[in-house]
C-alpha cells in the first residue's frame, strides 16, 4: 500500500502539470489576436467612425478637433460675409452747404444769373415750422408723421398735402435738385435716402447737412410758414 501511494501521487502531479501546460499554451494570446479582440470589444470607452468601424478612444480627439476646426472654418467665412455685407455703403448723395442753397434760391432780380432749378423740401413737422418760419421756396413734408408721402402717386400726394409731387425730371430744361433739409440734417439725411429707395434718381437728390441751424446761424433768409397742420 505504501509502494503503490507514491506512485499514484506521482501520476496526479504529472497529470496536473501537463493541464497547466495546456491551459498556459491556450490562454497565451499572439498580439495580432490580441488587437484583434480589443477591437471587436464592445464599444464601451470606443467611439464609431462613419464607416462603423470601432477606432479606440484615444483617437477620437483629433478627428473631433478636425471637425470642429471645420465647422469653425465655415462659420468664420458666414461671419465676414455677414460683416462684408454689413460695410456697404449707401448711396452717395450730394450735400449741399449754406452758400448752395443761398445761390439757387429764386432772385426777384431780372438780370441775376439763372442757376440750376432746386427743390427744396423741409421734413420738419408743421408745429417746428409755425415757430421758426421756413426757407424761401421750401415745402413741407414732414419725415415723422408722413414717412410714406415719397411713395404716393401723384393724386394722392397732391389729395392730401394740397401741391403737386415733387418731381425733379418735369422741371424745364435739365432736372431740378431735390434737396432735404430738417433741424440739424439728420432727418434730412433719412428723408433724401428714403427718396432714392422710392425711386427717385439718386443724381437729383441732395442734403442740406446744416439744415435751419446753419442757415439761421449765417442769416438766411425766412419765409412765414402758413401752411395747415398735415
Amino acid at each position: 500500500m505504501a509502494s503503490t501511494l507514491p506512485s499514484k501521487i506521482q501520476r496526479s502531479a504529472v497529470v496536473l502539470s501537463s493541464a497547466v501546460v495546456r491551459i498556459s499554451a491556450r490562454s497565451a494570446v499572439s498580439p495580432a489576436a490580441a488587437l484583434h479582440r480589443a477591437l471587436s470589444a464592445p464599444t464601451r470607452g470606443l467611439v464609431t467612425s462613419p464607416q462603423n468601424r470601432v477606432i479606440p478612444s484615444r483617437l477620437a480627439p483629433a478627428c473631433s478637433t478636425q471637425a470642429k476646426a471645420s465647422r469653425n472654418t465655415k462659420n468664420l467665412g458666414q461671419v465676414q460675409t455677414r460683416c462684408n455685407s454689413d460695410e456697404a455703403s449707401p448711396v452717395k448723395l450730394r450735400e449741399w452747404g449754406f452758400e448752395d442753397i443761398n445761390a439757387a434760391l429764386p432772385s426777384s432780380t431780372p438780370n441775376s444769373p439763372t442757376h440750376k432749378p432746386i427743390i427744396l423740401i423741409d421734413v420738419r413737422e408743421p408745429a417746428e415750422l409755425k415757430g421758426t418760419g421756413i426757407i424761401p421756396s421750401a415745402v413741407c413734408i414732414p419725415l415723422a408723421s408722413q414717412g410714406d408721402a415719397l411713395y404716393l402717386t401723384p393724386d394722392e400726394f397732391e389729395t392730401r398735402f394740397g401741391f403737386p409731387k415733387p418731381d425733379p425730371v418735369e422741371s424745364e430744361g435739365e432736372p431740378a435738385q431735390m434737396v432735404f433739409y430738417c433741424k440739424a440734417g439728420v432727418r434730412a439725411k433719412t428723408a433724401a435716402h428714403m427718396a432714392v429707395q422710392a425711386g427717385y434718381d439718386p443724381a437729383n437728390i441732395g442734403v442740406y447737412m446744416g439744415s435751419w441751424l446753419d442757415w439761421e446761424r449765417h442769416g438766411g433768409k425766412v419765409e412765414r410758414w402758413e401752411g395747415d397742420d398735415i
